[in-house]
């Protein structure tokens, strides 16, 4: 059960540094769902507004998967593979039965009843994480040399021993761009897919920290502010590349940090700068930079790129 994973680590400290980006986010309450047509003909639009081209029609008791919701409109998926938005007001949404993840847990150097904490926490995570079939997750317990981080966040005293609680999501190049639709524009990564990991994630931090102040002795912190924990999502390909997010809340909502951290088969690790446009932020979605250099090279976008499956 103690197993340590020491790469994150420097995840850790990268993530100390990030800068952070101002947006809110929106949830898609009905996103991987089944929904089927309640009405006699519905139309299926190119975008989430009546006035938008008519791309097909479907019947009365037609099923469908829904891959996002935005403003009462689905974005809808038919078992042949045809997309697009209809109004939500004319299907029904299914919700299937939902199970429990399988989660691993790695901890390093904990004490018994710091480890007790922990087995509570899991098992909340595990409350939280239920989907429609079973899924995976790591979960990474590490600490942090205080000495090493305290001057680059001022919310961790010189007292305060920094936690680093890791959640690690295997991700899927096919199934985020099915999932993401074909709405966005190439080079947009579209994070509120993951904007739920984020939630439950920040969430765990609130309840660490509130322990921490109920017994600093035990977890060696004392004063501890939000400083003290930080939280990562992993996503992990099948090959094993993989990218690091970070967040915050913003009156309420959960918004990713608009730098990532990518570690691609022996790359170095970059921090990736992205811009949130107006008219995309509260959906936490990024528009990478420029893939290439001026000279011609391949910039750490391009990695990003190779990620989450774009062309360039």
């Amino acid at each position: 059960m103690k197993k340590i994973k020491f790469g994150l680590l420097l995840f850790g400290v990268v993530a100390l540094l990030v800068v952070v980006a101002a947006g809110i986010s929106r949830a898609t309450p009905s996103a991987g769902l089944q929904a089927v047509v309640r009405v006699a003909k519905v139309n299926v639009r190119k975008a989430p507004d009546k006035n938008s081209r008519r791309l097909f029609s479907l019947r009365r008791k037609s099923m469908v998967k829904v891959l996002k919701e935005r403003d009462q409109w689905l974005y809808i998926a038919t078992d042949t593979g045809r997309r697009g938005w209809l109004f939500k007001s004319l299907v029904r949404i299914v919700k299937p039965r939902k199970v429990k993840p399988k989660i691993e847990f790695f901890s390093n150097g904990l004490e018994s009843e710091q480890e007790l904490f922990f087995v509570s926490l899991i098992s909340r995570l595990g409350s939280q994480l239920v989907a429609v079939e079973v899924r995976y997750f790591d979960f990474v317990v590490s600490r942090l040399d205080a000495d090493a981080v305290s001057g680059s966040d001022p919310g961790i005293g010189k007292e305060a021993v920094p936690w680093l609680l890791v959640l690690r999501v295997p991700f899927s190049r096919d199934l985020y761009q099915q999932e993401k639709g074909n709405d966005l524009e190439v080079g947009t990564i579209d994070l509120l897919l993951y904007q739920g990991y984020l939630k439950v994630m920040l969430e765990s931090r609130d309840l660490m920290i509130a322990e921490i102040k109920k017994n600093p002795q035990l977890w060696n912190a004392a004063g501890a502010g939000s400083g003290a924990v930080k939280v990562l999502i992993v996503l992990k390909s099948e090959n094993g590349d993989q990218v690091v997010l970070s967040g915050f809340r913003e009156r309420g909502f959960p918004v990713f940090n608009d730098y990532i951290i990518l570690e691609i088969h022996g790359f170095s690790q970059f921090s990736l700068h992205s811009t949130m446009s107006a008219n995309v932020a509260d959906f936490n979605q990024f528009v990478l930079p420029p893939s290439q250099l001026p000279d011609g090279s391949r910039a750490p976008a391009a990695l990003a790129y190779d990620f989450f499956g774009f062309s360039y």
